[in-house]
């Protein structure tokens, strides 16, 4: 038929293009639509097909036509409005992706492309809004996670930013473009460190992606590791030939290293290949754009032309050897002249074209501190020779001692260029390089002056300190050693190595080159200071305490000294002194952050938290970026129950540094309190892509992805935590408890055990453990380990209550007992004891302590059902109904489908004789539970009472369907046939019920009585005497047999039936009683 063909078109259309081979996929879709001129569908497909290659033009027109047909049609809005964003007319688009957002509230693709469209219009905070409601609808939605990023970098927030590509990278950690984006905002924002992080993860995904290498080269290139530097732009170039970005910063890096020819072939490549290709994508100012469906290549290149160098404060020196006397550009004039400043100025008279007479008195202007007389003489050796290297190299040193570093830079380079080998030159350039803060030219500079000097020990001196200004340490050090073995009495040197020592940690080494420099100068605070520092780190605290000292008593006020000390006193217990120290600091200098934090510090040890909150709040008014502040303060938020406050202060921690671990770990344990597991989850996943081999934190995860029921997740988190840490206890308790409830109670019991193998004394292990062999029957098992429990927490109430379910369970209700009421004495509200304890009563046939235990229950919990259940059921048991039946109407009204107190409603008012409410509940017990036998057969029995015989078998053949061996079902369904006179199916009833219980004695009697009936007086007869084997004061039995006896003309054996009847005739009329009586009387 032509309308299968049109959906087979169709279909075969889907799976082409699903293999991209869109254009047998349009052929398909044309075929469907010439023979169906109003398939919607057919039309869309096509129009998304042509979407595919870039035919907007075709796109569009069948996409209007799909809406024409079907104006319902969310799917052909959402995807002709991303076809008019594509071809830039924004309007149309943003009307058709908000009418399927009308016509689809929940489509979060729409709200992500409109988003798209209002970003491109610069409407960003309607941009924002749409891709925040993107998220709400769908949290995993990376695009939208991606998109609002990028909106919150153009307007400046950027931790917000990094918040959305954090949680992007989270949802899909094997995107490069994820990380590369990310980088991207690190490095604009200073953070050289997590820029260059992100990039190497990016590489690592895509190792070709060269916008990645070329802004490594340009982060390298800002903290002077220009050989890594030259290494990534190289990268680059290599991964794209036509990268002019990257062949003109590593052009730029080549010029800033002297290496002048190639960067002229670089920047000549860079020009021809601009010149051919006019086109090309401008990429110095290209922007993220936002993300439609998928993620693109997105890169920004950053010009190295805006880089500044980091600042230091490594200290000024002064030119030569000369004293560190006051200079004075004053008029000299008044002063009396030295005798060879007057002698010069003699010769200088007689031969006045001497270049080398000025420099001289220049230099004797300059070692009196006259600095203005001293460059004036300079100056006029440069007027009269213009090449003399001296007099610029001099008049250089004379600007650099009176700050004007410009002016000496110029100088210096004016002797180069005279006199390209002089080290003294190039070593004073990169002093004055060093105090404008650009640490590569300073480095260079040193650099060429060591070339040019063997042994010059002042400039391995000063390179190394410059490396270290820029974090290059290991570099540094070695610096620092051979300027030592040049000259080891250069002032500051060990005390300069010692501090590079102590920032790699090498504490052992910081101690001996700080001891050497206090060696050298005894009255170093300075040194006493980073000693006793070190000695702290080492746990040395006594011996950092005498140096702490000193250094307070060589320079009273040395705030850091008192702080470090005020440490040290904090760890060998000296609470009281440790706060006097910080105190004492804080009188030195009231807007010291540190010290208040430290004092909070002291105080939240000791257990002091208001005054602990102050003084972080206080640190915090002083610094509102001191991360520890918030981060403490958090902490004792958290321990005085204020979860909120607590959660706000890690998060504030969390702006300041995003990959602050103690903040994540503190927030996810606060969020997890306060029950907000999926943020949880967040942080700790962000742990984790930090130190990815943290196994606390997967243990922590793996316990919020169990509370929020998704155990498989729960059980990959637990694993990997016992992968990374094998003596990992609580991941595996806590993989027990996951095991445990998804029925896996062997693997379980395993787990409980191993933590127990782990810690003897774990507690909680036993406990759990315990349920789970109860759970499995093991139930010695489980009270050795409930046992075990009490004897570790004498007051582990749940212990004792669950021993006391499995004496329960064994039948031993003493001990049951007992174990409840401990249960009950340690915790006065444990409603479940109070109820387990009154079964127990019950069973024992203490019906009025089991009431009053309920009773206690329902005070203790009114809404607890199975209480008011188990009362009424204690009440029938007494046939106190009037009482039973209002507490199941309770227990109905508290749990409405709770089918036993239907049941048990049904059987009180069975016996009261209110049949109809009787099937009423019997019907609802059915509703809710249509297996339960017991309230077919009842029903069946009311059916009975109220002479219902049809309905009453049919409950009872709908018992015998469910279980073919109730033999009540068989019995009660023979005496409705028999009653309807069915005899046949009455008596293969009662045979099917003997069949199943032989010692049935009603279902002989009422056997016998149809024989009897059916004249058949010998098998009557057997069949009551059957039924008085089984139960001999079975009184209508009696009677019976002595009418089928009389029948048979056995008339002394009749007679002594009826005497068997007197007998147990309990219970009988009167009116009967009499006539049998009568009957032995005509019985000789």
């Amino acid at each position: 038929m032509a309308s299968d063909a049109v959906e087979v078109y169709n279909n075969r259309g889907v799976a082409y293009a699903a293999m991209a081979r869109y254009e047998k996929a349009i052929e398909d879709y044309s075929a469907a639509i010439s023979l169906n001129r109003t398939f919607s569908e057919a039309y869309y497909n096509r129009g998304v097909a042509w979407s595919f290659l870039g035919e907007s033009s075709r796109s569009i027109p069948d996409l209007t036509r799909a809406i024409e047909i079907d104006a319902g049609f969310s799917e052909a809005y959402y995807t002709r409005g991303r076809e008019y964003a594509r071809i830039g007319e924004y309007g149309p688009a943003s009307d058709d992706l908000t009418r399927a957002i009308e016509l689809n509230p929940e489509y979060a693709p729409a709200y992500n492309n409109r988003g798209v469209v209002y970003s491109r219009k610069n409407r960003h905070s309607e941009a924002i809004r749409d891709y925040s409601r993107a998220i709400d609808l769908d949290v995993a939605f990376v695009e939208a996670y991606l998109n609002r990023g990028m909106e919150f970098s153009r307007l400046g927030h950027y931790d917000d930013a990094l918040a959305d590509y954090t949680r992007a990278i989270a949802l899909r950690p094997d995107d490069p473009a994820l990380y590369y984006t990310r980088g991207v905002l690190h490095g604009k924002i200073g953070h050289q460190e997590q820029a260059i992080s992100d990039y190497m993860l990016c590489l690592e995904l895509a190792p070709g992606h060269a916008e990645a290498h070329n802004n490594l080269g340009v982060e390298y290139s800002k903290i002077g590791l220009f050989e890594n530097a030259v290494s990534h732009y190289q990268k680059a170039i290599e991964c794209d030939e036509g990268f002019v970005e990257a062949l003109n910063n590593l052009g730029v890096l080549y010029n800033r290293l002297r290496r002048f020819e190639d960067a002229i072939t670089l920047f000549s490549r860079a020009i021809e290949i601009s010149l051919i290709d006019e086109e090309g994508t401008d990429r110095v100012n290209a922007f993220l754009k936002p993300v439609e469906e998928m993620v693109g290549q997105p890169f920004e290149s950053l010009s190295l032309s805006e880089m500044d160098g980091p600042k230091d404060d490594i200290g000024t020196m002064q030119p030569g050897n000369q004293e560190k006397v006051p200079r004075s550009g004053g008029d000299l004039s008044d002063l009396s002249m030295p005798a060879l400043i007057m002698e010069l100025s003699d010769d200088i008279a007689g031969y006045p074209d001497d270049p080398g007479l000025y420099i001289r008195r220049g230099l004797e202007y300059s070692s009196r501190g006259y600095s203005a007389w001293a460059i004036a003489d300079f100056s006029q050796a440069i007027e009269i020779d213009q090449d003399n290297a001296e007099a610029y190299f001099h008049r250089g040193c004379e600007y650099a001692a009176i700050g004007r570093g410009q002016d000496a830079i110029s100088d210096y380079s004016n002797a180069l260029a005279i006199n390209p080998k002089d080290a003294e030159a190039f070593f004073r350039r990169g002093l004055e390089y060093h105090k404008l803060g650009i640490p590569d030219r300073a480095i260079s500079e040193f650099s060429r002056s060591i070339e040019m000097k063997a042994g010059f020990a002042e400039a391995y001196y000063h390179r190394a300190r410059e490396f270290s200004g820029i974090g290059l340490s290991d570099v540094a050090l070695r610096d620092f050693s051979s300027a030592i073995e040049l000259n080891p009495a250069i002032e500051g040197i060990f005390f300069h190595r010692g501090l590079e020592h102590s920032k790699l940690q090498h504490h052992e080494e910081a101690i001996d080159d700080l001891s050497r420099a206090i060696e050298q100068e005894p009255e170093n605070s300075e040194a006493h200071f980073r000693r006793g520092v070190e000695l702290s780190r080492m746990e040395r605290a006594e011996e950092a305490i005498r140096d702490l000292t000193s250094a307070i008593v060589l320079k009273p006020g040395f705030l850091e000294a008192y702080i470090h000390r005020g440490v040290a006193y904090e760890e060998i217990k000296s609470d009281d002194k440790a706060v006097s120290d910080f105190s004492k600091a804080i009188e030195i200098d009231p807007g010291c952050a540190q010290a208040y934090l430290h004092r909070g510090c002291q105080y939240s040890n000791s257990g002091q938290r208001d005054n602990a909150i102050s003084d972080f709040t206080r640190a915090l008014a002083i610094n509102p970026r001191l991360e520890q502040a918030y981060i403490r303060r958090g902490a004792d938020h958290s321990r005085s129950g204020r979860s909120p406050e607590a959660i706000n202060d890690f998060s504030a921690a969390l702006r300041i540094n995003s990959r602050s671990i103690e903040a994540l770990y503190r927030r996810g344990i606060e969020y997890s309190r306060v029950g907000r597991s999926e943020d949880a989850v967040f942080d700790f996943s962000s742990i984790i892509e930090i130190s990815p081999d943290d196994d606390r934190v997967y243990t922590l995860r793996g316990i919020e992805f169990e509370k929020m029921g998704r155990p498989k997740e729960a059980l990959v988190d637990y694993n990997r935590a016992i992968g990374y840490n094998h003596a990992n206890e609580r991941a595996y308790y806590n993989r027990g408890n996951t095991l445990a409830g998804i029925g896996e109670y062997d693997g379980a019991i395993r787990d409980f055990s191993k933590a127990i193998a782990i810690n003897p004394k774990n507690c909680d292990a036993y406990y759990n453990r315990g349920l789970v062999c109860g759970d499995r029957g093991f139930i010695n098992e489980a009270i050795m380990d409930f046992d075990r429990a009490i004897e570790l927490d004498p007051k582990f109430h749940e212990a004792f209550f669950n021993r006391g379910v499995a004496y329960h369970r064994m039948g031993f209700l003493e001990e049951a007992i007992r174990d409840y009421s401990d249960a009950i004495v340690i915790s006065p509200g444990n409603e479940k004891a109070y109820n387990n304890r009154g079964n127990a009563y019950a069973c024992k046939g203490l019906y009025d302590e089991a009431i009053s235990d309920f009773s206690r229950a329902i005070e203790i919990n009114p809404e607890n059902a199975t209480a008011y259940y188990n009362r009424g059921i204690e009440y029938g048991k007494q046939d106190r109904l009037e009482d039973a039946i209002p507490d199941f109407d309770k227990a109905i009204m508290i749990k409405p489908d709770f089918a036993e107190a239907h049941y048990n409603r049904g059987v009180a008012y069975h016996k009261m004789g209110l049949l109809d409410e009787a099937i009423g509940d019997y019907s609802q017990t059915i509703r809710i539970d249509p297996g339960s036998e017991k309230a077919y057969n009842n029903r069946g029995n009311a059916y009975t009472g109220k002479e219902m015989y049809d309905n009453a078998i049919a409950d009872f053949s709908r018992v015998i369907k469910l279980n073919p061996e109730h033999v009540s079902a068989y019995y009660n369904r023979g005496i409705a046939y028999r009653v309807k006179r069915l005899t046949d199916n009455a008596i293969a009833d009662f045979m099917s019920a003997l069949r199943i219980k032989p010692h049935f004695s009603e279902a002989h009697y009422n056997l016998g009585s149809i024989f009897y009936y059916q004249d058949r007086h010998e098998d009557a007869l057997r069949e009551f005497e059957l039924a008085l084997s089984i139960d001999p004061v079975y009184s209508r039995a009696y009677l019976n047999k002595a009418l089928a006896c009389e029948k048979l003309s056995r008339f002394q054996e009749a007679k002594s039936a009826y005497e068997g009847f007197i007998r147990s005739a309990d219970g009988e009329s009167d009116e009967l009683i009499d006539f049998v009586s009568r009957r032995i009387q005509n019985i000789r």
